[in-house]
């Protein structure tokens, strides 16, 4: 497909998914109705290739670590430090969604489906890189297939289930803050004028321009990178840390991306990854499948649900907020992000009410989703892939 027919054909389904999103107020994201209009198009004969046609599938791979730097920005080390609660949640309801599956799956649908499927819905693209071979090894495809059904239909659980709550959270955190009960947080989400805790260099607004920032965005970006190949730990957990630490220290703007004019595009490339797996689907697969998957995707959402509420209680977490962060396993970042964005603007009725709560609920979706997604559910899957 010619590059810019298959741009226009992308962008036309993300208006349409924004469109929605908007209409609803949050209550239909539109990561959910983009991921419905995409894999109803590829059954359809949209051709498989349109993202890689309009080359954001390479952009993507070079610009999705300078998005975590993006957002790194958007969190300051004292904000990060705050949740640790977030953490402490993320981490039990991550391991509750493996050990669900896996012991609680296998006793009604086939063992090798609870296998790779478990730590595939605790995480996604991480882990099934990881649990892939299992398949192979076994001499069953239908082993790769199911997980690749796992990665590409959680969204359509974990979406909807984290737009809900957070709504249902954002409306409460709303209210607290229309009482005077809550000060809107002093984050770079907007502009404040306040000095970091740690900033000990400040840039002079000559080399501050769009392309030094991006110079500086893919130098860093390219460091996270070596450090992911000589640890093994994925390069977008370092390029998120980065962001923190540099914006703290103030070699790094706030909201670098949007001040470099490049958030647009690089957001676009960003969900295109989330899509690209909707490519392998057909519905003779979804059909053969369609019983273990959705045992799979309902043991695991209850799973985790139950366990981030018994955590969230423990560090006074609204239980809504509890079981939004836990789901964000199922679909990580971008989605975490732009989640948190749909919610601020369908809850707060002023700028200063979509700031409270943005500021509230963005913060811990997106280390959530880097949390579960990045970090725990690889570990789980490195450990599991051995247990064929």
């Amino acid at each position: 497909m010619n590059a810019l027919l298959a741009l226009a054909l992308v962008f036309l389904v993300y208006s349409i998914g924004d469109f929605i999103a908007d209409k609803t107020k949050a209550f239909v994201s539109s990561l959910l109705v983009c991921a419905i209009i995409f894999t109803v198009g590829f059954w359809l004969g949209l051709p498989k290739t349109i993202f890689a046609d309009a080359g954001l599938i390479p952009f993507a791979k070079i610009t999705i670590c300078m998005f975590l730097i993006h957002i790194g920005t958007a969190i300051r080390i004292r904000d990060f430090i705050k949740e640790w609660k977030t953490v402490f949640v993320t981490l039990f309801a991550t391991v509750a969604v493996a050990a669900g599956v896996f012991f609680g799956g296998r006793l009604v649908i086939d063992a090798y489906y609870a296998l790779v499927g478990a730590p595939v819905l605790a995480g996604g693209v991480v882990a099934y890189l990881v649990m892939s071979p299992v398949g192979d090894v076994l001499g069953r495809p239908d082993v790769k297939v199911f997980a690749v059904l796992v990665l590409v239909f959680q969204n359509f659980v974990g979406i909807p289930v984290a737009s809900y709550f957070c709504k249902k959270e954002g409306n409460r955190v709303r209210d607290i803050f229309r009482q005077g009960r809550l000060q809107a947080a002093k984050t770079p989400l907007g502009k404040t004028g306040e000095k970091n805790t740690f900033q000990i260099f400040h840039i002079p607004e000559a080399f501050s321009t769009p392309n030094v920032i991006l110079c500086k965005l893919a130098a860093v970006s390219y460091i996270s990178l070596l450090l992911g190949q000589m640890t093994g730990l994925s390069f977008l957990i370092y390029g998120m840390i980065f962001g923190v630490i540099l914006h703290e220290i103030g070699l790094l703007e706030e909201n670098c991306l949007t001040k470099a004019n490049g958030l647009a595009f690089v957001m676009a490339g960003a969900i295109a990854m989330i899509f690209v797996g909707l490519t392998n689907t057909t519905p003779d697969m979804l059909v053969s499948m369609i019983l273990p998957l959705c045992i799979v995707l309902v043991v695991g959402t209850i799973s985790c649900s139950i366990v981030a509420v018994l955590a969230g209680r423990l560090v006074h977490f609204d239980w809504r907020l509890s079981i939004a962060m836990a789901v964000t396993a199922f679909f990580g970042f971008p989605g975490t992000y732009l989640i948190s964005l749909e919610v601020a603007r369908a809850c707060g009725q002023t700028p200063e009410e979509e700031k409270a709560v943005l500021d509230y609920i963005m913060p811990k979706l997106v280390i959530a989703g880097i949390v579960s997604v990045s970090v725990v559910s690889g570990v789980l899957a490195g450990i599991m892939v051995h247990w064929v």
